[in-house]
């Protein structure tokens, strides 16, 4: 007799948009997920996708996607109930590796390499180029191979601000650390004012240029794309394939970046298979918790076209100590195992499902009851 779904469980974290998903079988096998969204995803996971759901088969992973998607569009197919679903999508993969005792990297197709560069992802702020060069010179010497700042003032006062920004943090990682620049989307931009600053900002050697300009501006993308070198990258509030789909077919950016608790691991692979058809990298966006770092090890492995995953530094909040504390915890102790950096690599884990082992003292620390 086929393993079915008991129960599913949505919990909000308190400090930000954070909600954890546990999928319940009624061979006690639970799969665990993760959704960075609003708040009101989990009303939508327990009252609206929950029933669709409970007596399924939750190895029928596609079939309960089209199904979940079918009942959401009276809701809209776009944000916050796809974010939805993305979690739920999530758990049921980590239930199926845990039930098949087979890591998710080798239900997906296998891997194509056994550790994955990380890039600690941090913010611009208000900080000044020495104390980005610090920051910068700190993760190069924790061992990173690669570093991203954004948002912040960056886009938001002057190319020449810009400009002292990036130099920062390219004297703090040296010449061997890769950095990358994400300017957050700046609504007070335009395409003119960012192909000028890429072209300023050149001449520090970056490795990918991210959201110059807010995901919906598509013309804004094929100007800047047309008009430099630095290879483009957006796609993280994007929630569904679809949304994704004329990024790629028009060539507007050079890597996609799902979120994969936006888009969920079925959608996710399904881009990045898009992408590679395209030419084109997949670099997963994460500013959240370890669940969906664990989640993108496993399908950066699974791909011939990525290496990287971001890995946000908590040290980007700084100024408010329970900022601080909290981004640390979500990422770094709400695992049981931590992640360790080794030789600036992350290895790829062989344990079954995601390989998730939740540190139950920190989840009731911040659960929303």
């Amino acid at each position: 007799m086929a393993m079915r779904i008991s129960d599913i469980k949505a919990i909000n974290l308190r400090g930000g948009n954070n909600t954890i998903v546990q999928v319940f079988s009624d061979e006690g096998i639970v799969g665990i997920g993760h959704i960075d969204s609003s708040p009101v995803a989990r009303y939508i996971v327990e009252g609206e996708l929950k029933p669709l759901l409970l007596g399924e088969d939750p190895l029928e992973i596609e079939r309960l996607w089209n199904k979940m998607y079918r009942a959401i569009r009276w809701h809209g197919l776009r944000g916050v109930s796809i974010h939805a679903m993305a979690g739920i999508d999530m758990a049921l993969w980590d239930l199926a590796g845990k039930k098949l005792e087979v890591p998710v990297w080798k239900l997906l197709g296998g891997r194509y390499r056994d550790k994955i560069i990380p890039y600690a992802s941090a913010s611009f702020g208000r900080k000044s180029r020495e104390e980005l060069a610090r920051e910068a010179s700190m993760y190069r010497d924790q061992g990173f191979r690669a570093v991203k700042f954004g948002w912040g003032l960056f886009g938001r006062v002057s190319i020449e601000k810009d400009v002292e920004m990036v130099r920062g943090v390219r004297e703090g990682a040296g010449d061997d650390v890769k950095v990358i620049i994400d300017a957050g989307a700046p609504w007070e931009a335009n395409a003119a004012r960012m192909i000028r600053t890429i072209r300023e900002i050149e001449r520090y050697g970056i490795l990918f240029f991210e959201e110059p300009l807010p995901q919906d501006d598509l013309e804004g993308y094929r100007r800047i794309k047309a008009m430099v070198e630095m290879p483009i990258s957006s796609g993280e509030s994007l929630g569904s394939i679809y949304e994704f789909k004329p990024l790629i077919d028009n060539r507007l950016v050079d890597i996609v970046q799902p979120d994969p608790s936006r888009v969920g691991i079925t959608q996710w692979k399904r881009i990045a298979r898009m992408a590679e058809e395209a030419n084109m990298l997949c670099i997963p966006h994460d500013w959240s918790t370890g669940i969906n770092i664990l989640a993108q090890i496993h399908l950066v492995a699974s791909i011939p076209n990525g290496e990287y995953v971001e890995y946000h530094r908590p040290i980007t909040h700084p100024e408010d100590p329970e900022a601080l504390a909290f981004a640390s915890a979500i990422m770094d102790e709400l695992l049981m195992e931590p992640f360790e950096l080794k030789n600036g690599y992350f290895e790829v884990p062989d344990k079954p499902g995601l390989g998730i082992e939740l540190n139950e003292t920190v989840l009731r620390r911040y659960a929303i009851k």
